[in-house]
């Protein structure tokens, strides 16, 4: 916000706003405690570099859904 006030540019702005409707979107599609999960595993993720159980690599998960490579 001080960035904005200071230049006149709101696009740091929009970009947390757009940050907050993307979570909000997630969290009234599949409620707070799908959220708070989905928060912990990546959070688990991050930290010690192994994926959740039944997790594939994004280059699985392409193959399995048709999708180009």
């Amino acid at each position: 916000m001080k960035q904005a006030t200071e230049t006149f540019d709101l696009s740091e702005v929009e970009k947390a706003l757009a940050a907050w409707r993307m979570t909000a979107t997630v969290t009234a599609a599949h409620g707070v405690d799908t959220y708070r999960a989905m928060l912990h595993s990546s959070g688990e993720r991050l930290r010690t570099g192994e994926r959740a159980a039944g997790a594939v690599p994004w280059s699985q998960l392409k193959v399995e859904l048709g999708l180009p490579g």
